[in-house]
């Protein structure tokens, strides 16, 4: 491989460092919309946070519109990357639904502002992205959905519509974030642990006595 040239290198760190500041300017945005809300929020408020003026966020993001959608668009990927780890290991289905509510549970405990953003700021994309995240929540709850289908199958289900016990399942998981407190006397994993047990205890088809 040939050695980069002076034009390129200094391409390279101009490019790493374009990164760095977009990187800056969304967490800048999640803290204070998590916080505030993102109506309170204004561009000047996202760029003062970090002592930048609001042509350095205007040069990154043509709106605050935009930067929301970033936002969510980041915490769907990471949450479905998480879940898909899993998916793709072909566990059996009652092992695959119980380490994915874990999976779940922990990503909204790990990310509370994140998960307070996806739940409250939907209102605020535009129809276009709002259809687009209705199709992204629902790909995600079918991941579940089908391990519960395929487990009901097997005879280690009960027989409930899975949209039911996903809904439930994720639901419980998502208020999390308001509750939780990484000082409590719980930490994240057992709190994840416990949800999982719950959901195995009230799904799990025990034999008829």
């Amino acid at each position: 491989m040939p050695p980069k040239t002076k034009a390129t290198v200094r391409a390279d760190i101009a490019s790493r460092k374009q990164a760095f500041v977009r990187e800056e300017i969304l967490a800048s945005a999640t803290a204070l919309f998590a916080e505030r809300g993102y109506r309170a929020v204004t561009i000047d408020d996202v760029a003062a946070n970090l002592g930048y003026t609001k042509s350095v966020v205007y040069y990154y993001f043509k709106s605050k519109n935009e930067i929301l959608w970033q936002i969510i668009s980041r915490i769907f990927d990471s949450f479905l990357q998480k879940i898909m780890v899993i998916t793709e290991q072909n566990l059996p289905p009652d092992e695959a639904l119980s380490k994915m509510v874990r999976q779940h549970a922990l990503s909204v405990m790990e990310n509370p502002q994140w998960t307070s953003i996806f739940n409250k700021e939907e209102a605020e994309l535009d129809p276009t992205q709002r259809r687009q995240v209705r199709r992204m929540k629902r790909d995600y709850d079918a991941l579940f959905e089908s391990v519960y289908e395929a487990g009901v199958a097997k005879g280690l289900f009960r027989k409930i519509p899975s949209h039911v016990i996903v809904g439930g399942a994720l639901g419980m998981c998502n208020w999390l974030y308001v509750w939780y407190d990484p000082k409590g006397s719980l930490s994240a994993e057992q709190i994840a642990d416990h949800f999982a047990s719950i959901l195995s205890t009230g799904c799990v088809e025990r034999p008829a006595t």
